[in-house]
């Protein structure tokens, strides 16, 4: 008995549109919940008043040769942190969904980061006297990543400056999902990602899903006598 085989040329056509339906449907379900941890992001910012005291001052001189450390001001760090749709493109071979938060003020960076690296601040110095009466502070370990010498008013500034700060927030692990280790740590966009980053994956893997099912209810092969 001869059978008719329908529905081939409706999967070849489908391969050519399932990417773009994919990327469209990752699109719409993750840009609401990244505009969600810009937000979250930006309710986690300190107040002035909560932050290492002398920060939020204002600089002393408005002449100086060198850039200084960025002063801290609550509402320009909210400013600095947004979201942005990012690139979202089809190519022959696939596509890309570029979606992020961003955190662009340099005190914003500080307060986000600040740690990340070394959580203890600065390795420790100690002083020798044996270099003037004044002292000078050098580097307790020979295998010690700070400099010989640290000419500074306070040496201990970094330390301090960390140990004012909330520790920076990890990553869950999340099946599957390889982790961005210590440069995905931080303290405001950082940490809202970590928050709702399960519930972004989750919303991906959906879009995913509703697209396959989409696709193989538009292209069933039937069969034919």
């Amino acid at each position: 008995m001869p059978v008719e085989v329908v529905g081939v040329k409706d999967v070849l056509k489908g391969l050519e549109f399932i990417d773009e339906d994919m990327r469209q449907r990752i699109r719409n379900a993750i840009d609401p919940l990244m505009r969600g941890v810009a937000l979250e992001a930006k309710r986690m910012v300190k107040q002035n008043s909560e932050i290492l005291s002398g920060w939020a001052k204002p600089i002393s001189s408005p002449n100086l040769k060198y850039k200084p450390f960025p002063k801290y001001d609550a509402g320009v760090v909210r400013q600095g942190i947004g979201y942005n749709p990012g690139e979202n493109k089809t190519f022959k071979n696939g596509f890309k969904v570029s979606n992020y938060v961003y955190n662009a003020s340099r005190a914003g960076a500080i307060y986000e980061v600040a740690g990340r690296l070394n959580p203890q601040g600065r390795a420790p110095f100690q002083m020798l006297p044996s270099k003037g009466a004044s002292g000078t502070y050098t580097s307790k370990s020979k295998r010690s990543k700070a400099v010989d010498e640290y000419k500074s008013n306070n040496p201990f500034a970094s330390q301090q400056f960390v140990a004012a700060l909330e520790p920076v927030t990890s990553q869950p692990k999340i099946k599957d999902i390889r982790g961005g280790g210590r440069k995905t740590k931080g303290r405001l966009i950082y940490k809202a990602w970590a928050q709702d980053s399960p519930k972004v994956y989750e919303a991906i893997l959906k879009a995913i899903n509703a697209t396959a099912i989409q696709f193989n209810k538009s292209t069933e092969i039937k069969k034919a006598a």
